[in-house]
């Protein structure tokens, strides 16, 4: 009987493992019903390959982590790059939740103004050193924008800044704002600039004095501002005027010729002769009661301390000074030319 039992299984493995083709034929999973010892025996394997499995994947964040803090420690943690899109971004602060977030137009050249990647300009590197005073850092804004009732959009306005202030989107408004401009819901601080205006020519031209540029055909480009227009009015009714809001493009116009004559505020002149044309030359100086400030929101003492404090130290200890040298060769003074008409003038590259 067993050798018949035996005998039959045999024969039954034959017929479902071969098809009458001779080719092998694959059996269906419930041909071969699992047992209780084979269930537990899959689980085991189950199990382990779990176990496997975790322990590679906390092997991998422990080394993800490790990689990391070393990263860290050998980069300082340094702060990320000012972006191109002009998205918030400047100087890193040591603790970024103090940082002075600063609004500005940054389209006044040699002031504040926007490259690709950065912020450049003499009141930029001028609150850098606040910040390094005061144990603040500064973080410019993305510049702000101003949009007429056309909707065509130009640079921000000094209301335009004191409205991102006002509004708590930025610490401080530094945009080539004075002391007499009506400003809303923000206070100045301590002038950190005095600008008087330059009468400026070209040398070499024939324009060496007041006197000759006060005759009839002569071409004046002017920075657009209130009190360089009443002076014009009064000391050359004979001009042609022609007004630019950006002082640059009233240099560039005299430099190319165009115009016989521009007036702009000094330390922008300066700044232009030392790094573009030292061939320009003040005829006339106009002095003003302009003055270059910050602005907090109204009620922000704390902030308002901290800004003139920190200015008046970098006057004590020179550093105002050498940074007015860096920039314009020399700190303006109120109310005097800063060189005589026809005296060269070396720029930056000593030519």
């Amino acid at each position: 009987l067993r050798d018949d039992a035996a005998a039959a299984r045999l024969a039954m493995v034959g017929e479902k493992r071969f098809r009458p083709d001779g080719r092998k034929a694959f059996r269906e999973k419930e041909e071969f019903p699992m047992t209780e010892t084979s269930l537990a025996a899959r689980d085991r394997r189950t199990t382990a390959a779990a176990a496997r499995a975790l322990g590679a994947a906390l092997l991998v964040l422990l080394l993800t982590v490790a990689a990391a803090a070393a990263v860290s420690a050998l980069t300082g943690c340094a702060a990320e790059e000012p972006t191109d899109d002009g998205d918030a971004a400047g100087v890193a602060a040591s603790d970024a939740d103090d940082a002075i977030v600063v609004a500005s137009a940054l389209c006044s050249e040699p002031y504040e103004q926007a490259t690709s990647t950065n912020q450049i300009g003499f009141t930029v590197e001028l609150l850098r050193l606040i910040g390094e005073k005061s144990g603040r850092g500064i973080q410019f804004t993305k510049a702000v924008n101003h949009k007429d009732a056309e909707q065509n959009i130009t640079a921000g306005l000094p209301e335009d800044v004191a409205a991102k202030v006002a509004a708590g989107d930025a610490g401080l408004g530094a945009s080539s704002i004075t002391t007499a401009d009506a400003l809303e819901g923000v206070v100045f601080s301590d002038p950190y600039l005095h600008a008087d205006f330059s009468v400026l020519t070209k040398m070499d031209t024939g324009y060496d004095d007041l006197a000759s540029i006060q005759g009839d055909g002569i071409v004046v480009a002017v920075q657009g501002d209130p009190a360089i227009a009443a002076w014009v009015a009064e000391n050359l009714p004979a001009a042609e005027v022609v007004t630019f809001d950006a002082g640059v493009d009233a240099l560039m116009e005299l430099n190319s010729e165009r115009a016989q004559a521009a007036i702009v505020d000094e330390p922008r002149y300066l700044r232009y002769v030392q790094v573009k044309e030292p061939h320009l030359q003040a005829v006339e100086t106009i002095a003003s009661d302009k003055d270059y400030a910050f602005v907090v929101v109204a009620g922000n003492d704390e902030l308002l301390a901290t800004v003139n404090e920190a200015l008046a130290a970098l006057r004590a200890d020179g550093s105002y000074d050498e940074l007015c040298e860096s920039w314009f060769g020399a700190a303006p003074e109120r109310g005097t030319a800063t060189r005589s008409a026809g005296e060269a003038v070396q720029d930056s590259t000593g030519a």
